[in-house]
């Protein structure tokens, strides 16, 4: 369970800090292409930077799928971990109920307290 969550934690952060790489290429197309002091943009660097910003957002939603599996598989785990604590906890609830108290049993650990 603790490895799940460490794992979801991690891709969580990988995933962030391709977000982020995405949002810098994406600032750095935005202000080549919209040059203010005229200068002349090189294709070929337009369409390489382009590219790159394809492929890491491909990246990205592969990284995203990724944490969603593992929010499903730590979500599976948490739901099956509460069936039998509640499973256990309804066995121990019939046992207790099934266990005959002694009559003075009780009294007598009431009042030594």
């Amino acid at each position: 369970m603790e490895q799940a969550v460490e794992d979801l934690e991690n891709k969580m952060k990988q995933t962030d800090e391709r977000m982020d790489t995405l949002v810098v290429q994406v600032s750095n197309i935005e202000s080549e292409f919209f040059a203010e002091n005229g200068e002349q943009i090189e294709v070929n660097n337009l369409l390489k930077s382009v590219g790159e910003v394809r492929s890491n957002y491909q990246n990205l939603r592969k990284d995203l799928l990724e944490v969603q599996d593992l929010q499903r598989q730590l979500s599976s785990s948490l739901h099956l971990q509460l069936k039998v604590m509640q499973a256990k906890f309804n066995n121990l609830k019939e046992k207790i109920s099934q266990t005959p108290v002694k009559s003075g049993q009780y009294s007598k650990s009431v009042k030594d307290q």
